[in-house]
């Protein structure tokens, strides 16, 4: 890594970073670590399509290396480009590359409305690392969206134990309000913990609690 380009890009100067990475590559293209951090620096700046080129001209100098084909992945991902990022992730985790794999093509399949698919490799995400936050939360949220608010809630109760987040008390409120339980307690951690977050998103719980009563699905428990 670039100690330099990383300094600079923490404090905010993106285009310096990457000029001083750029001009490191071009006296020696063979510098694995600051291709991937260059390719990492340009998608933060969301410059996409210098990061595609970089990485697609990186694999004829590093034929098939994993973290140049997981961060092209990503930019796929980025701009939308699913079944190219897709296409990555399936051989990645052919590869045994390791859980990120598994996430990044969960939210893949998600945004190429493959929902059942995307809990399937959300769930291998999870069972190979269950202590990153970002691949609970992804299996938490797949699951409320598809209405399976009792496993949901047990995810959003995992991501809690791992990081309280107003989100995950408020989407275990929603799941405890489905299911006819206790929510109460729920909403007030929520609360408590990011105000704005729940003032933004107390129109879905007024939506719910209006759709349950006129269902009569709601007994109305706090």
């Amino acid at each position: 890594m670039d100690k330099k380009a990383e300094k600079l890009f923490k404090n905010g100067d993106k285009e310096a970073a990457i000029k001083e990475i750029v001009n490191e590559l071009n006296r020696d293209h063979h510098q694995l670590d600051k291709i991937l951090q260059l390719s990492a620096y340009l998608v933060e700046a969301g410059d996409l399509e210098q990061a595609e080129e970089l990485l697609t001209k990186s694999l004829a100098l590093f034929d098939e290396n994993k973290d140049i084909r997981y961060n092209l992945g990503n930019v796929y991902f980025l701009a939308n480009k699913y079944d190219k990022a897709s296409e990555i992730f399936s051989k990645l985790i052919q590869d045994d590359y390791g859980f990120e794999a598994y996430f990044m093509e969960a939210k893949t399949l998600d945004e190429q409305g493959k929902k059942q698919m995307a809990i399937v490799y959300a769930l291998t995400a999870v069972e190979k690392n269950p202590k990153d936050l970002a691949s609970v939360e992804l299996m938490a949220d797949l699951l409320l969206a598809n209405g399976n608010f009792s496993e949901a809630k047990k995810y959003y109760q995992d991501a809690i134990s791992l990081k309280p987040k107003a989100k995950y008390y408020f989407n275990s409120a929603l799941c405890a309000m489905n299911l006819k339980e206790n929510y109460q307690t729920y909403l007030e951690q929520s609360k408590k913990i990011d105000p704005k977050y729940f003032a933004e998103n107390e129109k879905k719980l007024s939506n719910l609690q209006k759709y349950l009563t006129e269902t009569g699905d709601s007994n109305g428990r706090r």
